[in-house]
């Protein structure tokens, strides 16, 4: 017998493949993407109604403009829902909340397309473009720019550094001596230019032009030989040992932007790690400024947080059988229990219910992605720019995070052998 799809799985369906699933449901690597998705249908909104938004949203970005010249702007898309029937009688704040949440939602980056309430309801980015950006053709007009123009405009995801302004030195922290050179709209907003904030504008190369590119220094590309000949071992910098000699939590994220990012929250050091990699694999991403290459860097971190571990020892297979490797004390034990303890972290994390969700809808699908841990448990290589050279300015930080880290507990000294000579004079 045939099976008869209802409506909803038609449109499921339909959203899948326009997100850029074509086997779906064949192939339901996608359901946990999928169910983020969904169980984010918030407001006076159907789930029906939220959906056909989200595919009318990713069509109206995805499809070449009649006008070749033209461009698909935020603020066009905004026009467009707002003529449509289901729209015509809300007013003009309500459908920009609206269409930029499900902007966000889709392109993985919702806590930056919302308003922030201690900032007095600004929204991430919008704020940021409008800083970056200011003497420029669109300054203070981003929903004039594509979806691309505005995200990469507004410096939220971490682009490659292959050239940087004249007369900059990277120190051995990772930060730049000087941003003099720098166009106004794309200085940073204090005076120290930190690995950090290069990150969050890290796009300067997009504006920088020929002739400035032309006037690098000797001195600043005898630097950028000695950063690109950089390696950091993933035994040295990883999850676990962030963690021990670090104190750094692992925090669970939806939004892409914030992979590897490290932060301080009640006093303690967390680092982010996004959550649902099924989602990179979505082609419609490219629509909202995550290239495949950022994309292909993420997923490889995974395998290098979690799995750092080149080598089994040869007492794990007797650990197991006699029911020890719960507290054996060796590297190897103690990362693959820390690696389950975020394993757990993360499916507690894939159970809450999204904040504003309707009481309605009494389950909560499945945001648990599979994909997560296979990454997680395979082969992991070691980091280096050439690789990611997105995301190398985060790690440049984890990495001088780890190095000026003091032992914290007479345990952590203890199991400290980075240092030999502290160790053994504490011996």
């Amino acid at each position: 017998m045939n099976h008869i799809s209802s409506p909803s799985e038609i449109l499921r369906t339909d959203l899948a493949r326009t997100l850029g699933f074509p086997n779906y449901p064949h192939d339901a690597a996608a359901e946990p993407y999928l169910n983020y998705l969904t169980n984010r249908c918030i407001g006076s909104d159907t789930t029906e109604a939220y959906i056909e938004l989200l595919i009318m949203v990713v069509k109206y970005f995805d499809r070449a403009p009649a006008d070749s010249s033209a461009m698909k702007s935020v603020q066009g898309l905004l026009d467009v829902v707002s003529s449509s029937p289901a729209y015509a009688q809300r007013n003009h704040e309500d459908i920009e909340d609206t269409v930029l949440y499900v902007i966000g939602t889709w392109t993985l980056l919702l806590s930056s397309f919302v308003h922030l309430p201690m900032a007095g309801g600004l929204r991430k980015v919008t704020a940021t473009y409008n800083l970056r950006t200011q003497g420029s053709a669109y300054g203070s007009q981003p929903y004039r720019e594509d979806l691309v123009g505005l995200v990469v405009g507004s410096g939220l995801l971490p682009v490659p550094i292959h050239y940087l302004p004249v007369d900059h030195t990277i120190r051995k922290d990772g930060s730049l001596q000087t941003a003099a050179m720098l166009p106004p709209f794309l200085r940073p907003l204090s005076a120290s230019f930190s690995t950090s904030q290069f990150d969050a504008g890290a796009s300067a190369s997009t504006y920088i032009d020929d002739d400035l590119q032309r006037r690098v220094s000797l001195g600043f590309l005898h630097d950028l030989d000695s950063l690109e000949s950089l390696t950091i071992d993933a035994t040295r910098l990883n999850a676990y040992t962030l963690n021990v000699f670090g104190a750094v939590d692992v925090a669970w994220t939806h939004n892409v932007s914030r992979h590897l990012s490290l932060s301080k929250r009640d006093g303690r050091h967390i680092l982010e790690i996004f959550s649902l990699p099924c989602a990179l694999d979505a082609t419609s991403l490219k629509l909202g400024g995550i290239t495949t290459e950022l994309a292909q860097e993420i997923r490889e971190t995974y395998a290098l947080l979690f799995n750092a571990s080149h080598e089994i020892p040869r007492h794990v297979k007797h650990a197991r059988i006699l029911g020890i490797g719960s507290f054996c004390w060796c590297r190897y034990c103690s990362m693959r229990r820390h690696r389950n303890r975020a394993i757990m972290s993360y499916k507690r994390f894939t159970q809450h219910r999204a904040p504003g969700a309707k009481r309605a809808q009494r389950t909560h699908k499945s945001e648990y992605d599979p994909l997560l841990f296979e990454l997680m448990t395979s082969e992991p290589s070691d980091w280096t720019p050439d690789m990611f050279p997105h995301l190398w300015a985060r790690i440049v930080i984890l990495e001088g995070h780890l190095e000026e880290a003091k032992p914290w507990s007479v345990w952590v000294l203890f199991r400290d052998r980075r240092d030999t000579l502290q160790f053994w004079t504490f011996l």
